[in-house]
């Protein structure tokens, strides 16, 4: 069912070609292609008004979503353009301002009346820094549905990118809950005899366990999903996100204590390899059963994918191509960047990633288990 409003849709075409979907990010014509949504699977579009405005439904999930594109000088601001769109559907709530991305964006939580059945909403809008446009996301569901859905909600929220660094940075919902801009705290750390200290905010682990928590509860719905690969890269996807904003820091102070005495980039990556293969192996007690990032940075044990991620963050924030590997059959999960040197390697979109295994110890890059080297039983997670 569509949303019969005449403020949100003078003409409906269906199935525009202005919207193209790559895996799960999806791009529009007529912004700059830094700019996407990461959307959850399963979205169909429902209906579509020229190049501006879209919506969408979930098939999976009992949820709907509105994709509308402001050009500059529609509107004065993020907030006035999400609070015209409000006040015309007939929803009266507050607009709170979020710093992201360096600008004031707007974000709105409400419930109301859509499509003649009490709904929860969520909704945000913010400007594109490229070309001054406004970007609006609004996803709903109904009331009775919302201690399900709420989660998928806010990811959804979250998958806004509106410049090339929205690929490393926290999204705009989890900004608006842990805002990067506060007090820090210092961590010593010894990495293979070299000796650095660095830092991260304070409130980087409990914002990194929010997130990891929503988009686990998100991925849960997809269980009997035919898209739930799909659903799973998204889920690293959107943690490796997170976790890159909340450990810039770290990651530029372990490079450059690291790289003067290394050969070359590999020999930089079997070091971080190395680092990474002694920490302490613990399955994790949450229900995603992965360790955060600033978790294992603050001595907390980790597994496979959560070392594998960290790995990729590290290599990903020096300047090299990293990838992450998943298998459901081996119930194990290794990094991959692009190297020359020998070894098991993967091929993805043309690129060659050799493989490294993060839970053995005084394994060099290229190495697999025998056990483990069927190439078609790995899901690769392409990063940004």
């Amino acid at each position: 069912m569509t949303i019969r409003n005449k403020y949100l849709f003078m003409a409906i075409f269906l199935f525009s070609c202005a919207i193209n979907a790559f895996a799960g990010r999806t791009t529009f014509e007529t912004l700059p292609k830094t700019v996407s949504v990461d959307l959850p699977e399963d979205f169909i579009l429902e209906a579509s008004e020229g190049n501006s405005s879209f919506q969408l439904a979930n098939t999976t999930v009992p949820v709907k979503a509105i994709v509308r594109i402001f050009e500059k000088g529609k509107y004065q601001s993020p907030a006035q353009a999400l609070e015209t769109i409000l006040k015309n559907l007939g929803i009266s709530t507050s607009i709170k301002d979020v710093k992201w991305q360096s600008q004031k964006c707007a974000l709105a939580q409400a419930e109301g009346s859509i499509s003649q059945r009490k709904s929860k909403l969520i909704a945000c809008a913010a400007k594109i820094p490229e070309n001054e446009s406004i970007i609006l996301l609004f996803t709903w569901c109904d009331v009775v549905k919302a201690k399900d859905c709420t989660a998928f909600m806010e990811s959804f929220i979250d998958s806004l990118c509106i410049s090339n660094e929205s690929y490393f940075t926290p999204g705009l919902y989890t900004e608006s809950l842990y805002p990067t801009e506060g007090k820090t705290q210092k961590i010593n750390m010894d990495i293979l005899g070299t000796k650095l200290t660095t830092e991260m905010e304070e409130n980087a682990l409990e914002a990194s366990e929010y997130c990891i928590d929503r988009e686990y509860k998100t991925l849960c719905l997809y269980m009997k999903s035919s898209a739930w690969i799909q659903a799973w890269q998204r889920y690293y996807r959107m943690i490796f996100r997170d976790s890159c904003g909340r450990l810039s820091r770290a990651c530029f102070d372990i490079t450059n204590a690291l790289a003067p005495a290394c050969k070359d980039e590999t020999d930089l990556a079997q070091k971080l390899l190395t680092w990474v293969q002694g920490f302490g192996y613990e399955r994790q007690k949450n229900a995603a059963d992965f360790a955060s990032l600033p978790s294992i940075l603050l001595g907390g044990g980790s597994d496979c994918d959560s070392r594998s991620m960290l790995l990729c963050v590290l290599l990903q924030s020096a300047n090299q191509d990293a990838i992450m590997f998943v298998s459901r059959e081996y119930q194990h999960a290794i990094a991959g960047f692009i190297s020359s040197h020998p070894g098991f390697s993967f091929e993805v979109s043309g690129k060659k990633y050799l493989t490294g295994e993060t839970t053995a110890k005084n394994i060099n890059w290229g190495n697999i288990s025998q056990t483990q080297s069927d190439q078609k039983k790995w899901i690769p997670v392409q990063l940004p």
